[in-house]
This record gives C-alpha cells, sequence and structure tokens, in this order.
C-alpha cells in the first residue's frame, strides 16, 4: 500500500521512525503493526546522534524491504544536505511513496515528484503556516513543534493545547512525531484533538530491537481502540 492510500482510508495510522535504515528494523516495525516506516538519509539524528547514509548507502536496503514486505515507505531526504532531484525521482521509483522533511530545509524541487509530501512545521513556525502548505503542494503536516530543549519530558495539556492550534488552522491532516516521551496510553487524547497518525520514534521506541519491537506492537495496539 502506498501512502497516498493510507491518507484516503479510514484508520488511524502509526508511521515507524526507524532508528537506523535495517532491514532488521523494518521487519520488527512491519511485523508489529506499523502503517508505515520511515528512513532517513543525510541527516544526523538529533535524538540518537545517528548519522544516517546517503541514497546510495541505502538504496539496496530499500529494495530488499520492497521485495520482502512491499509496504509503505517513506524518507526523510536530507536537512542541510539534502538528496538531489534525480535521487528523489530514484526513491520513488524505488517504492518510496512519501517524503516528510522541514519546511526550512525544502529546496523548490521536492514539489516536483509524484511522492505524498508531508511537510513539516518546526518550533520557530507561526501558526498561520499550518493553513498555508497546502497551497505549497503538502498532502499532510508533520507537527514537529516541541523545542528541543524539552525533547523526551513528558506530555502535558499545554503541549496539547499548542498541537490544538496548528490542527485547527490546519486543512490537511496532522501527524504527531514522538518529541516529548508519549505513552502508548496517552495516544487516545492525541487522536481526539484532531491527529491523524503518530510518527513514533528513538525517543518512546529506544534503539535496542528488542524493546523496540515491544514498543512498536504496544502502540498498535493502543491506537486500535
Amino acid at each position: 500500500m502506498i501512502f497516498s492510500q493510507l491518507l484516503k482510508s479510514e484508520r488511524k495510522l502509526l508511521i515507524v521512525s526507524l532508528p537506523d535504515n535495517t532491514f532488521e528494523f523494518a521487519r520488527a516495525a512491519l511485523e508489529n503493526g506499523a502503517d508505515a516506516v520511515k528512513l532517513h538519509v543525510n541527516v544526523k539524528h538529533r535524538v540518537t546522534g545517528k548519522l544516517h547514509a546517503t541514497w546510495d548507502g541505502i538504496r539496496e536496503t530499500v529494495g530488499r524491504i520492497k521485495s520482502e514486505f512491499d509496504p509503505c515507505m517513506g524518507i526523510v531526504p536530507g536537512a542541510e544536505n539534502m538528496s538531489s532531484a534525480a535521487e528523489i525521482e530514484e526513491m520513488e521509483k524505488s517504492g518510496i511513496s512519501f517524503f516528510d522533511v522541514y519546511v526550512d530545509y525544502a529546496p523548490l524541487y521536492l514539489l516536483r515528484n509524484g511522492m505524498s509530501k508531508m511537510l513539516a512545521l518546526n518550533y520557530t513556525y507561526d501558526p498561520s503556516m499550518a493553513g498555508n502548505l497546502k497551497s505549497l503542494g503538502a498532502d499532510c503536516i508533520e507537527v514537529s513543534t516541541v523545542n528541543p530543549e524539552k525533547y523526551g519530558s513528558s506530555l502535558t495539556l499545554m503541549d496539547l493545547l499548542r498541537y490544538r492550534e496548528v490542527i485547527e488552522r490546519a486543512v490537511l491532516p496532522c501527524f504527531l512525531p514522538t518529541q516529548k516521551k508519549v505513552k502508548p496510553e496517552e495516544v487516545r487524547e492525541l487522536f481526539e484533538i484532531g491527529f491523524r497518525g503518530i510518527i513514533i520514534g528513538p525517543i518512546v521506541t529506544g534503539t535496542d530491537i528488542e524493546s523496540f519491537s515491544s514498543v512498536v506492537k504496544s502502540f498498535s495496539e493502543a491506537i486500535r481502540y
């Protein structure tokens, strides 16, 4: 299934941001209930410190994941260092059906391909931006608005108010990345304020594959309430 089909479905969505671009992590995510997996290239992960490879470094792994599972796959194509237009085209042909990128790092050529476009707002956002992303070609929004100083802290009512402020202005599906240490039992409140899906990453999954698998399963079960 491709990401545009997931967006058209009525199910609550669980995207798993892999702590490492390996077949093993992708398999663990998919076998434990992920609707989609997200890989990364050309970025250093803010939480793990992991420096993710170039597209050349993961092309073979992407092919193996597609061959084995044919899942919904997405990618963060870079930040300061961004994948080229030719690489983006290759990613789409390889079976990656959406990209996720901060708007302040997104070159205009990212709009010229057939992948679904998840555009992320960071903590410096202005709320009015949420209502304008559709006009730029976005298909959905990542509400990545937590100040990095607060990464890994507990979810609060203030967070819900700020998330709701974005969701109310947006005319697109909104996804929440786990910049805060969200618990499975808290997802109900997140969907009740209007999120379309959750993107869980290393802050909640960790980087050990056994605990990773367990956490993915717990979130998958919590989302299907």
